[in-house]
């Protein structure tokens, strides 16, 4: 018995230590392990992200010219249409019977305007007359007074000879008798002539009343027949005629309504020129206009459509700023091919407009670009554009590339506008982080723009040869840290411009630390 006890108690003197070293001295032990990822051979495409609205190329409205009442509608929403074809008619009977009565209104005046003509005709032919007859009357006075003459140097004649009784009394007197006869006969002719002048002077007067009277009827005439015209017009307007070939948006009207001439209320179709050519209306923010540029790729989707994939190409940039409450955009479009009229009008496409596409590149996961091996984290040179020696690099670069004072004078009127730039930035609620980045692209952006073709590739170049990356590459079962020389960053992948590398090379894009206790053994 007293074996058995001593027994039992070396078994839990041993129980005890052993609970000691494996439970109350415990130890953290950590087991390191790696995820690999593979260099890879394939595209990168930095995009510009946007959402916009599909838009016809061209719209025209038409509207009523005239103020009437619609009586027929020949086309109706989304239908094709031709040039010249009717879409709608108006009550033609008020317009027709305009006509009638200018056309009446017209033919009067001219009837009127014959007469006074023709009054014309005869007062210049009794005028004429009247001159004709004074001619006569003139030269009958010539022959009288002439006649006059002789007669009275005949009486003065017969007078002497009367005085010294060679003739008669009744010689003298039948002499004398002519003599008055004559003065009587140049005294009525004189007569004729003032009348002749009186009449011709009426005559004359008559006719400039004849005259004014012509061209007032004539002006009447005119005014008659250009209203007579527009009338014509309105008329041929109460047909609504399709100036182009396309297609019908909208139909605004019905029949029975009535509409005024060039009223807000006055539009009657909205026509599209083609649906087989579109465009998408897109608002880029002014941090990223300065990426975007004519003829650059652009891929949408569409929310109707969302699984199918459409190109398009930038076609217009406009330069005039849209101020939303000190938030500064453009308007861009993007023009594209629509055969099929798939896509509509007023649609919402999710656009990527692709900046920067890289083909057949080697790249990498970003992941791994971020992975440190027992390292204390260096401040990476080409880890921002500009943050983190960035602007030293910058300028560096700037001295490189030789520009001119004139561009390092427009350069420096950059910097003043930045104030406004982050105050929109700040107003979408940004991070400070983005809000950092957007100010350094606009910057870079403002810089870009300013060089020439060939400060911009010599800028770029010496950019991509200072973005110096490390990766740890798997080799034997260990690990070697290889620097990279990287370019265009998009999608998550980073494009490896120089290295000690190549396609299928594994290299660490995750580190995994495990700990777990190891229990010590200690006898009491």
């Amino acid at each position: 018995m007293k074996k058995f006890i001593l027994l039992i108690l070396a078994i839990i003197i041993a129980g005890g230590g052993y609970y000691y070293f494996f439970v109350s001295n415990n130890t953290e032990v950590a087991t390191t392990s790696y995820e690999y990822i593979k260099i890879e051979k394939g595209n990168i495409k930095k995009t510009v992200s946007a959402t916009g609205k599909i838009i016809p190329t061209s719209t025209l409205t038409l509207s009523s010219e005239i103020s009437g009442k619609i009586v027929e509608i020949n086309k109706d929403f989304n239908e094709q249409i031709s040039k010249g074809e009717v879409l709608a008619i108006f009550d033609q009977n008020p317009f027709t019977l305009s006509v009638k009565e200018s056309q009446t209104s017209v033919d009067i005046s001219k009837s009127k305007l014959k007469q006074k003509q023709a009054s014309l005709e005869k007062a210049k032919s009794e005028l004429n007359n009247s001159i004709a007859n004074k001619y006569g009357a003139e030269s009958r006075l010539e022959d009288s007074n002439l006649y006059l003459s002789k007669l009275e140097e005949n009486l003065e004649e017969r007078k002497a000879l009367f005085d010294k009784k060679f003739i008669s009394k009744k010689e003298f007197d039948d002499t004398n008798f002519d003599y008055e006869s004559a003065i009587i006969q140049n005294a009525t002719i004189k007569s004729e002539i003032s009348s002749l002048d009186a009449i011709i002077s009426s005559r004359k007067a008559q006719i400039e009343i004849i005259k004014a009277e012509i061209e007032e009827v004539e002006k009447i005439i005119q005014q008659s027949e250009l209203t007579l015209e527009s009338e014509k017009l309105d008329l041929t307007k109460t047909k609504i005629v399709s100036p182009i070939d396309g297609f019908i948006l909208d139909r605004h009207i019905s029949v029975g309504d009535v509409l005024g001439a060039y009223q807000k209320d006055s539009i009657m179709f909205t026509i599209a020129e083609t649906l087989s050519n579109m465009n998408i209306e897109i608002f880029i923010d002014e941090s990223d206009i300065g990426n975007i540029q004519l003829n650059q790729l652009v891929e949408f989707s569409t929310d109707a459509f969302p699984d199918r994939k459409l190109n398009a190409t930038i076609s217009q940039i406009r330069y005039s700023p849209i101020d939303d409450q000190n938030v500064i955009t453009y308007e861009v479009i993007a023009s594209f091919d629509n055969p099929e009229n798939l896509l509509l009008p007023g649609m919402t496409a999710n656009v990527d407009i692709i900046v920067q596409n890289k083909e057949e590149v080697l790249k990498v996961k970003n992941s791994a670009l971020s992975v440190k091996l027992n390292q204390k984290p260096k401040q990476n040179s080409g880890g921002s554009r500009w943050g983190g020696g960035g602007a030293s690099q910058m300028q560096e670069i700037m001295a490189q590339i030789n520009m001119t004072a004139d561009q390092q004078n427009k350069m420096r009127s950059v910097y003043p506008k930045l104030g406004k730039v982050r105050g929109s930035l700040e107003a979408k609620n940004l991070s400070p982080e983005k809000i950092r980045k957007e100010i350094q692209l606009y910057i870079e952006n403002a810089l870009v723009e300013l060089l020439t073709d060939e400060q911009r590739n010599k800028y770029f170049s010496l950019k991509e040869s200072l973005n110096v990356k490390k990766v740890y590459k798997l080799v034997d079962g260990s690990h070697e840290q290889i620097d990279l020389v990287t370019g265009l960053n998009s999608g998550g992948y980073t494009e490896i411009i120089k290295g000690e590398i190549q396609e299928g090379d594994e290299v660490i894009s995750k580190v995994i630390v495990e700990t777990s206790e190891k229990k010590a053994l200690r006898l009491f």
